[in-house]
């Protein structure tokens, strides 16, 4: 698949096979689809994508001060990207200090934080129904039940500026070096000005535009493992484009992950039985994977 494929989410309530089944062969492609009509109100996009501007728009001084911690929460500015990481509001508590505007408004913020959520939770219902798992194993809501919103994971919300300013070495064109996502399926919300690439062959680099009113979601290392090898984890980068030399490039990430203890193991998927791929590895448990991950990105960010 040389094309990331769209899909109205909306039919999911009237036809859940119809689209479990169009998003398990992106899936097993691409690893990548536009999902449309995800149930989150684009004036609430707009809105985050507002305060996050706010935010970077202050001085670097006064950003520093939520640099980010050792539960990879908080503020980085990392080579040619700025970010800031939001954990899961546990029992209604951020998962650490709040900088302005997101203090003045953490309804919002928490709100957005759920939400994407919710949509993660109906997306992960699709990939069950697609992996045709047996009721007595856990169903429809196989994945779900094991991405619980009040329980401690990686789940991390992101919100991104690449500042604006052209490549100053035309052989160096990426602003976010290739890497695949550590959780399960990620969602990212583009706002106007692209320049993401998806590894869509293993090999060559195609463009995922800016669809208005869709987000991109994509599979992740653990859905990768749970389904030894079956769905794509794709890798994917950030490049510089002409018009990025005049404009801030934004975008908002939602990465889903799983409870910290579920097992990175092959599921009881129909599809699945005769599946080899990684048996002979020893299991992590989610957690233990994203730490891992972790302190490969930081280790390779400080030494860069």
């Amino acid at each position: 698949m040389e094309q990331i494929p769209v899909i109205d989410f909306e039919k999911f309530d009237s036809d859940p096979v119809a689209v479990a089944a169009a998003i398990r062969e992106a899936s097993e492609s691409i690893g990548f689809v536009f999902l449309k009509n995800v149930g989150i109100p684009q004036t609430e996009i707009d809105e985050m994508f507002e305060l996050g501007k706010e935010f970077f728009d202050q001085p670097v001084e006064t950003k520093a001060q939520f640099d980010i911690q050792a539960n990879n929460v908080g503020y980085s500015a990392l080579h040619r990207e700025v970010a800031f990481n939001f954990g899961k509001w546990l029992n209604g508590e951020a998962a650490g200090e709040l900088p302005e505007p997101f203090k003045a408004n953490e309804d919002k913020t928490r709100k957005f934080s759920e939400d994407c959520h919710k949509v993660c939770s109906r997306i992960l219902q699709a990939f069950a129904i697609a992996l045709e798992i047996k009721e007595e194993d856990g169903g429809i809501h196989y994945f779900e039940k094991r991405h619980d919103y009040d329980t401690p994971c990686g789940s991390i919300l992101r919100l991104l500026k690449y500042p604006k300013g052209g490549s100053t070495d035309t052989d160096e064109i990426v602003r976010a070096g290739s890497h695949s996502d550590y959780g399960s399926i990620t969602l990212l919300f583009q706002h106007g000005i692209p320049g993401l690439e998806v590894q869509a062959s293993r090999t060559n680099w195609i463009s995922a535009p800016v669809i208005p009113g869709a987000v991109l979601v994509n599979i992740g290392d653990q859905m990768e493992y749970w389904t030894g090898g079956r769905f794509k984890s794709t890798k994917h980068r950030v490049v510089f484009l002409p018009e990025h030399a005049q404009n801030d490039r934004y975008s908002i990430a939602y990465f889903c992950h799983a409870n910290d203890e579920v097992p990175l193991d092959v599921i009881p998927s129909v599809i699945l039985k005769d599946n080899k791929v990684g048996q002979d590895e020893p299991i992590k448990t989610a957690g233990q994977h994203l730490r891992e991950r972790l302190e490969e990105t930081y280790k390779f960010s400080e030494s860069a």
